[in-house]
């Protein structure tokens, strides 16, 4: 039975053919600005734009923050504008699923060997408040009427620091609540042996216990604000009563 010979030409041309066809995907330059961006899952991103891409998907800063989008989500478009590899994805995957295990580990770890996380002694900086609004019983008035409006001023001066410096803590505390609210819960997706791929949401529970005590300190703060303005307003009324005293 004669065996067919392709000639070199054939060779050549279907090797070019093959080149022509890898060097049309062109490079992505990168931040790539894509507008709103609605995955094959249903899922909208506004304002998106492409920053960064790994072996499982691209990474994304859009209106509402930051995000990985796996390719398998992507319009086709899109995920055909880069280059994939099945099995360097699979490799990441396992990669990142041992981290997130072992940080899981270590995270619980240190719940049991430290008091209960959201506790007013939670460690990992989240420790008890060391001040706020200096919310002080009335001072003792002793001595003349100019004496005690003196006595009461410093009272007050002493009462607005403490003020400001709650409001600080106010400040700090929103600050960190938001942040471990949002990064509380992230998407994780496992792909099969068949191609197909799951994604579900993680949740933290230690970051949401986190949260829930950054919320609970600056509520504590605000209260401290609230008896101390009360506590200013009395001072007043005390120092206007006693000027009119030295009037008569």
């Amino acid at each position: 039975m004669p065996v067919s010979v392709i000639p070199p030409t054939v060779k050549f041309i279907a090797w070019l053919l093959l080149a022509t066809a890898a060097a049309a995907v062109e490079p992505v330059k990168l931040p790539l600005d894509v507008g709103t961006l609605k995955t094959r899952d249903g899922k909208v991103f506004e304002a998106a734009k492409v920053t960064g891409h790994d072996a499982v998907g691209v990474k994304i800063i859009h209106a509402g923050g930051l995000a990985r989008v796996e390719y398998a989500r992507l319009p086709k478009d899109l995920a055909d504008r880069f280059p994939r590899d099945r099995e360097a994805a699979k490799e990441q995957l396992d990669k990142e699923a041992k981290a997130e295990a072992a940080h899981d580990r270590a995270v619980d770890k240190a719940a049991v060997e430290t008091k209960t996380p959201g506790s007013d002694d939670e460690a990992e900086g989240d420790t008890a408040d060391t001040g706020g609004a200096a919310v002080e019983g009335k001072p003792e008035l002793k001595g003349n009427p100019e004496v005690k409006i003196a006595t009461l001023n410093a009272y007050i001066s002493r009462l607005e620091d403490g003020i400001s410096k709650a409001n600080g803590i106010i400040i700090d505390a929103n600050a960190k609540a938001s942040k471990y609210a949002s990064t509380a819960t992230t998407q994780v997706t496992r792909y099969s042996s068949n191609g197909t791929s799951t994604t579900r949401d993680v949740v933290n529970k230690t970051r949401l216990n986190r949260a829930e005590f950054q919320r609970k300190r600056a509520a504590r703060e605000q209260e401290k604000i609230a008896q101390a303005q009360t506590l200013i307003a009395d001072a007043k009324a005390q120092i206007a009563s006693l000027q009119r005293q030295i009037k008569e």
